[in-house]
């Protein structure tokens, strides 16, 4: 779905306000639902592009509202989650739930912004299901009631970028300088860098901005690729499944006549 549609879910018509201006911002058009019952009939009718919901609201909340969602078939597209606390609760609630992004309540309207933009450009149309259950085993592990500072602890990480783009950048030195035009190639290397990516991941929030990371080491291996790769992300689910996707992910990138797969008729 990409019709430009944001639904917007919340309680307080402040917040909507403030929401639906940095929307605008980007020319895009806005849904509002004060209640979890009127954003499902909502999304039923228009089938917004991106969902962006508050958690707590009187009588069903966020998660119960993307729990619908995901009962009624009709996720399928990301669901930013909005919360007043900083808590990681909210983390493992929202990612059981089935959201993709969270952004805490009180800070800067700018992030919201950013995370508008990268969902809406970005070619993800949710958080891939392996790396929310990543991210939930990761967040389950925390022990105790005081862990803080969600926020940060979702924030880019550079380092890890800087370590995938330089072993990706190593593994195609060898290779023909047009490899990646074919899409079996480009296939290849999703797979790579998704694997590479999740060796490098560490805490929660690393699984939780796999999308981020994947459109920030494509960028800075080959700007091109992001482009060519822009497509294939809408199905990134379906791509994951292909067994060349993941067997080519366990290697180091080579011409695709040179995989096990390929020699053994799997192309």
């Amino acid at each position: 779905m990409n019709n430009g549609l944001v639904l917007l879910v919340d309680d307080d018509p402040v917040v909507l306000r403030l929401q639906a201006a940095a929307v605008r911002q980007f020319g895009f058009e806005t849904l509002i639902a004060e209640t979890a019952e009127e954003a499902l009939m909502v999304t039923r009718k228009h089938r917004p592009s991106l969902v962006i919901s508050d958690v707590q609201m009187p009588g069903e909340g966020g998660f119960d509202f993307v729990e619908g969602l995901e009962r009624q078939g009709l996720k399928t597209m990301p669901v930013i989650y909005l919360t007043g606390y900083d808590d990681i609760e909210i983390i493992r609630g929202g990612l059981r739930a089935g959201g993709d992004d969270f952004v805490i309540k009180g800070g800067s309207v700018k992030r919201l912004r950013k995370r508008i933009a990268f969902w809406m450009a970005s070619g993800f149309v949710e958080l891939p299901s392996d790396l929310r259950r990543r991210a939930l085993v990761a967040a389950n592990m925390i022990k105790g009631d005081t862990f803080r500072d969600v926020e940060n602890h979702l924030s880019f990480n550079q380092v890890l970028l800087e370590t995938v783009v330089s072993g990706v950048k190593q593994e195609l030195l060898p290779l023909p300088e047009d490899f990646g035009s074919r899409l079996v190639e480009r296939i290849c290397i999703m797979g790579r860098i998704s694997k590479l990516i999740i060796d490098a991941s560490e805490g929660f929030g690393d699984y939780v901005r796999f999308p981020d990371h994947f459109i920030s080491v494509a960028n800075g291996v080959k700007p091109l690729w992001s482009r060519d790769f822009w497509p294939l992300l809408k199905r990134f689910e379906d791509w994951s499944c292909d067994t060349r996707f993941v067997l080519a992910g366990v290697e180091p990138l080579k011409a695709v006549n040179e995989y096990d797969w390929f020699l053994d008729g799997a192309s």
